[in-house]
């Protein structure tokens, strides 16, 4: 599975749909995602690939791209796991 697919993954398990999640969407223009919805996706994330995103970096979330690209940057970096 690519990083595209298993975010999408993650985000329909928390309720979005396949088909709307394309790399260009844009989270707030075509989704709709506010703020409060952002960081449910983003712990979400945080969860399944035992990551910690910095909750400044959701301000620079624009696109699927954008969440993909982050997630897939953190893990290839090596990224430490969350402490819970």
């Amino acid at each position: 599975m690519d990083m595209h697919q298993e975010v999408v993954s993650v985000m329909e398990g928390i309720g979005f749909q396949k088909e709307e999640l394309a790399p260009d969407k844009r989270l707030a223009k075509d989704l709709g995602i506010d703020s409060t919805e952002l960081v449910e996706i983003v712990v979400a994330l945080e969860e399944h690939f035992h990551i910690s995103i910095d909750a400044d970096a959701e301000e620079g979330f624009t696109t699927v791209a954008d969440l993909v690209g982050r997630v897939d940057r953190m893990l290839s970096a090596g990224a430490h796991p969350r402490k819970d």
